[in-house]
């Protein structure tokens, strides 16, 4: 691409005649190209020679965003603050705004009269709109006494506008003399409300009716849908901006819907925060590098001779493969390596549960993410260009979408099994007999999204030849179990597993996302062929498209009570979209099922759960693994009922929650610790039940949800794991396969050490994440790693212990019973301070004391049960937005009980992450999917939370107490967090205007349309 940099505007109008795009900042052409848009040929950059600055109301095109933002212009600095964030304002200019065409501060530029001074002389910006000729010099305002303006995106900043309502008013005792309305911002195309405007002007304001005003507005708008919105909700939303801008807010009386629970005194928890934690709050080790964006990731690795790879993707969501050519793309210059499935020696295909996936398509292709060829080439250009030259023809199959219509008879088969990946079913009681006691009765379908992990690091890594004769590999790749991944592996390439080495940390985030294989299969095999080192690292636009997602979910549940509330019969029915291959979707709907009835006894029950194959990308791992999206279901259904049965949302679940000791839910044996009433305890006691004041067009709401958390795999799956300590080099090593990808595995490690040692946290250092010099610890996965790190110390500690204090003693000429570990190295036991005698750098190295041990697991056999359980109580506190249906949560609160805390900040971060990414799960995110593409590309359409977000408050607390003589310490933190979040938020907005939403991300429309009926009802 060509960049011309002219030095006078008739030059700069000489290249653009020609064709060539003008950009000034850039941040229009960037979000161009992050939408797919073909790169330009030419570019001229006319920032430089434009006009720049505010004279009084006249604004120069040249100047920023960030500028106008803080010049205390009406209107438009207000309207600069809802554009982008401050990095984007600061490059983005008044004059670039407006010549993207679809600008967010158009609507407020018509609002404000603005006449622009361009090359070919002064025009209004409405002429300039519909016909641009030359290039925007500057601007002048034309402000009046009042403004209006809004910009309704998809969650409360850095979103792209869904529709921007501006306007501008002049009145004379009461009367309106001068008016301009107008909207735009995204596909709304800019556009002067000529016909309101003339329809008010000469009106008094008080006496213009609100309902005719919003009618008229909502009549003269242009607006289209998109996937996200709909052409009714964006005409809506701008005429309710308007009629409350110009008519004031429409106050409405609340009364909460949900009755207010007893406070019962909690039980004592301990606060967790930076500023409460004192003693007990440590800097991870790794942090400080993280924050300063200093820590090498795998995908950071360059080296001399290191080749690129890239990987051509399917065409089509559902296709055969007639033919591939790849002989254009090997004669390329610069093109060391192109692999296709005839490269395989071993098995073409892979899986944790299912080994259904092609490391490289042969066949036939399920999802536009699936790999068909990949390269390595001297640079990303060559790779992207022998990309282009592979030659692949298709015949297209029938494109299979919907989960339920896959599993109908006569269906297009993604995979020749067919589409039925797997059932689950359970039984228990008599329904007939359930119903026949049942007095109240709910019935819904609960959707939940696909969504997607957000890691900040995106798959990727690097592999090279390996070992003496270079007959080895060694695959750095971010993952979450590299033994794992070496076995699959070794099954592709048809290697042993001993001349493969995997090393899968440091990972910048995974969730679940990396469980499964990424690119390592595609770097091996680029490696082995080249006989080179091969980096490889998936744009954004790629990862999105080819890697894993959340399991999208239909949860049909039927739940019934007797008179007083006592649940009395139960039935679930649910279809989850598995993607095109299985991964770990069966367990997920395991997990799902199991936690089908949550912490509560329903005596008669019937369950059933299917998984679907479909071309709609692929899913599998993601935190809360199944009993989330189940936790939403279960948990409305009880505040439901106690609606219907007068009960609080505290006095239900208490008369229905599980006996501490009693079987589970499959009539399997739990461990003991259970703290599900102490959770309820805390919960009724919190002050978010108390009334709270907030913005005239709010209505505010309180909810809250309970959380049954299996932890582990299972008792049906493999759960073991190996772990060992030594001291090396003076540091106390503490040898764990589990990975750090961010949830605070190395503060673990260090944690409990000290606890356990009597050591500094520095004085150990981690060994992790490497199948070349760490055990196999198992899976970084499914809540089991709090339990690794706690059982593998507790278990290494005596003997280690015992060594180094057999060899300090011989040293210092003491017994061994006279010393004891201290900080920094062995000191006296019966010293009143702990200083070293003998420092740990002043030792030999010790032997490495090792054990291996089973994740506990039990006795049900017949289906897959947990044995150990997490609980907690989620609080929401939510603002329903009268005029856009948006869901604002003010506060969050949530008690925990998972044993003793081993490390408060790694602890605290998995709490509030995790409510973070249910936050996101309820109101903002799912990768929507049309005709088996995905319509988002990037995180310009895809709404994670952001920091403008996050609630006022969030407080957490733990529990830490467990039972006298429980052998199984900490249970698993990692999934808590997110686990009741979407039902707490969901019976808060219940509480707020009388509906529970049943479709996640909740929909303002479909809000927007209860508060009117609600209204309309109130007045009647």
């Amino acid at each position: 691409m060509r960049v011309s940099h002219p030095r006078t505007l008739a030059e700069a109008e000489a290249l653009i005649a020609t064709g060539a795009q003008a950009v000034v900042g850039g941040t229009g052409h960037q979000f161009r190209l992050s939408q797919g848009q073909t790169r330009p040929d030419h570019l001229v950059n006319i920032g430089p020679i434009l006009p720049n600055g505010i004279n009084g109301l006249t604004i120069g095109a040249g100047t920023s965003l960030e500028d106008i933002r803080h010049a205390g212009l009406p209107l438009l600095s207000q309207a600069c603050r809802d554009v982008g964030a401050p990095n984007i304002r600061r490059l983005a200019t008044l004059g670039g705004n407006i010549g993207f065409g679809a600008g967010c501060l158009i609507p407020a530029l018509l609002a404000l009269d603005a006449e622009l001074n361009t090359t070919r002389g002064p025009r209004p910006l409405r002429d300039h709109l519909r016909d641009p000729k030359g290039l925007i010099l500057s601007m002048t305002l034309r402000p009046l006494e009042r403004s209006i303006w809004r910009k309704i995106g998809l969650r409360a900043a850095f979103t792209p506008a869904m529709i921007v309502s501006a306007g501008t008013l002049a009145s004379q005792d009461g009367r309106i003399t001068d008016l301009r309305l107008s909207v735009g911002g995204g596909i709304v195309a800019p556009q002067r409300l000529t016909e309101v405007e003339t329809w008010l002007i000469g009106q008094v304001l008080t006496k213009v009716d609100m309902t005719d005003l919003e009618t008229r507005v909502f009549a003269a708008i242009d607006a289209p849908s998109c996937a996200f919105r709909s052409a009714g909700y964006r005409k809506r939303v701008a005429a309710k901006v308007i009629s409350h801008g110009l008519l004031g807010p429409d106050l409405k009386t609340h009364c909460p819907k949900t009755l207010r629970p007893s406070p019962t005194p909690p039980p004592a928890l301990t606060a967790l925060s930076r500023q409460g934690g004192g003693d007990r709050w440590h800097t991870r080790p790794d942090m400080p590098a993280k924050v300063r964006g200093a820590l090498p990731y795998l995908t950071d690795v360059r080296a001399p001779g290191m080749l690129v790879g890239r990987i051509l993707r399917a065409a089509h969501p559902h296709a055969e493969i007639l033919r591939i050519d790849t002989r254009q793309a090997e004669a390329l210059p610069g093109v060391h390596a192109v692999v296709t499935h005839r490269d395989i020696t071993g098995l073409n295909g892979f899986g944790i549960v299912f080994q259904d996936q092609p490391a490289l398509c042969a066949d036939k292709v399920r999802y536009t993410g699936d790999p068909v060829a990949a390269v390595a080439a001297i640079d990303a250009q060559v790779a992207e260009a022998a990309l282009a030259l592979i030659e692949v023809e298709y015949a297209p199959l029938p494109d299979v979408t919907d989960p339920e219509m896959a599993l109908m008879p006569g269906a297009a088969r993604v995979h020749d099994s067919g589409n039925l990946v797997s059932e689950i079913a359970h039984a228990k009681g008599d329904l007939t007999e359930g119903w026949a006691k049942a007095v109240h009765v709910v019935e819904d379908t609960y959707v939940t999204p696909r969504q997607m992990h957000g890691f900040m690091e995106t798959e990727g890594g690097w592999a090279a030849p390996d070992g003496p004769q270079h007959n080895g590999i060694l695959v750095c790749a971010g993952g979450q179990h590299g033994a794992r991944d070496r076995l699959q592996l070794s099954r592709i390439l048809d290697l042993p597993e001993d001349k493969i080495r995997v090393i899968s940390s440091p990972t910048g985030g995974a969730f679940g996302g990396k469980d499964e294989l990424t690119v390592q299969p595609v770097l091996a095999l680029l490696a082995r062929k080249s006989g080179r080192a091969v980096r490889l690292h998936l744009s954004r636009a790629e990862s999105v498209q080819a890697g894993i997602k959340r399991n999208p979910m239909r949860i049909r549940m039927k739940t019934g009570c007797d008179a007083t509330g006592r649940l009395v019969a139960q039935e679930v029915d649910v279809v989850a979209d598995c993607g095109a291959y299985a991964s770990l979707s069966p367990g997920v709907l395991e997990t799902a099922m199991e936690h089908a009835a949550g912490p509560y006894v329903i005596e008669n029950i019937q369950t059933r759960g299917r998984l679907a194959y479909t071309n709609n990308g692929t899913c599998g791992a993601f935190r809360g693994f199944g009993a989330n999206q189940m936790s939403y279901a279960i948990e409305c259904q009880m505040d439901r009922l106690a609606a219907k049965a007068m009960l609080d949302p505290v006095a239900i679940r208490r008369l229905n929650m599980r006996v501490p000791g009693s079987p589970g839910f499959l009539s399997q044996r739990v461990a003991p610790s259970e703290r599900l009433l102490e959770m309820l305890n805390a919960a009724s006691s919190s002050p978010l039940w108390s009334a709270r004041e907030t913005n005239p067009d709010e209505i505010i709401g309180t909810g809250m949800a309970l959380n049954y958390q299996g932890n582990g795999l299972g008792t049906l799956p493999e759960d073991e794991a190996e772990f060992a300590l030594r001291l090396k080099g003076g540091k106390i090593e503490v040898l764990c396969g589990l990975d750090e990808m961010g949830q605070g595995l190395i503060a673990s490690l260090h944690a409990e050490t000290s606890t356990r040692l009597g050591v500094a946290r520095d004085d150990s250092r981690a060994v992790f994440g490497d199948t070349g010099t760490a055990p196999d610890s198992g899976s970084t996965t499914a809540s089991r790693g709090g339990y690794v790190v706690w059982r593998g110390i507790k278990e290494t500690a005596p003997a280690f212990e015992t060594e180094l204090l057999s060899q300090a003693g011989a040293k210092l000429g003491l017994p061994p019973a006279e010393l004891r570990l201290v900080p920094g190295g062995i000191g006296a036991r019966r010293a009143n301070t702990p200083t070293p005698l003998l420092r740990f750098d002043s030792m030999a190295d010790s032997a490495t004391f090792t054990t291996q041990f089973s994740f506990p697991k039990s006795d049900y056999t017949k289906g897959n049960a947990r044995f150990m359980f997490a609980f907690a109580a989620t609080l929401a506190r939510v603002a329903v937005n009268r005029i856009s249906g948006q869901v604002r949560v003010l506060d969050l609160e949530m008690h925990t009980a998972a044993g003793p805390v081993i490390d408060m900040a790694s602890y605290l971060g998995q709490m509030e992450g995790g409510l973070i990414q249910g936050l996101g799960f309820t109101l903002t995110e799912d990768m929507l999917m049309q005709d088996g593409r995905p319509v988002t590309v990037n995180f310009d359409s895809y709404m994670m939370p952001t920091v403008r977000d996050v609630p006022n408050t969030m407080r957490i607390t733990a529990l830490e107490d467990l039972d006298p003589g429980d052998p199984y310490g900490p249970r698993g933190a990692g999934e808590l967090g997110i686990g009741a979040v979407t039902p707490a938020i969901a019976n808060a907005v219940f509480d707020a205007i009388g509906r529970w939403p049943v479709v996640a991300p909740f929909a303002p429309e479909s809000l927007l349309d209860v508060i009117a009926f609600s209204e309309a009802e109130a007045q009647t």
